[in-house]
């Protein structure tokens, strides 16, 4: 049984489809974590609140309720920035637009934890595909109607 071989010529990059498939799942992905990281500020604020309140009436003369409310609301201002970030470069992915937000919203999403360090891994390895690349050069400069 002789196979004949694929042609030489056979195109190797990614077809319109399957850049969009891919723009899609990662626009999806991006949007979850950013509402994870959303949910996850006042659950913050209210331990700061907690952590102040219950440090503040301690016996313990070093008790510093301030600097530990201070690191809890820091952390939870840290998280709405990289949620907020996240929906934006989600939103932008979607129109295929601003492609350098979308590559910093995928560096960002690495502070996420392992689940963020495998998702902007691959949106960077997506966002960096010249078919992905030419798809939004094609968006930004086209006028919204």
């Amino acid at each position: 049984m002789s196979s004949t071989p694929p042609p030489l010529n056979f195109p190797r990059g990614w077809t319109p489809h399957q850049v969009a498939s891919h723009l899609h799942t990662l626009k999806i992905l991006f949007y979850i974590l950013g509402v994870l990281e959303l949910l996850l500020v006042p659950i913050l604020l209210l331990g700061a609140a907690g952590g102040y309140i219950s440090e503040s009436n301690s016996a313990n003369p070093n008790a510093q309720p301030a600097l530990l409310a201070a690191i809890m609301v820091g952390v939870g201002a840290i998280f709405a920035g990289l949620g907020t970030l996240n929906i934006l470069g989600a939103r932008r992915m979607a129109e295929r637009r601003a492609h350098k937000l979308c590559k910093i919203a995928a560096g960002a999403a690495c502070l996420a934890g392992a689940l963020g360090i495998a998702l902007g891994v691959y949106a960077l390895i997506v966002l960096m595909r010249p078919e992905v690349v030419a798809s939004f050069a094609a968006t930004d400069g086209a006028v919204a109607a």
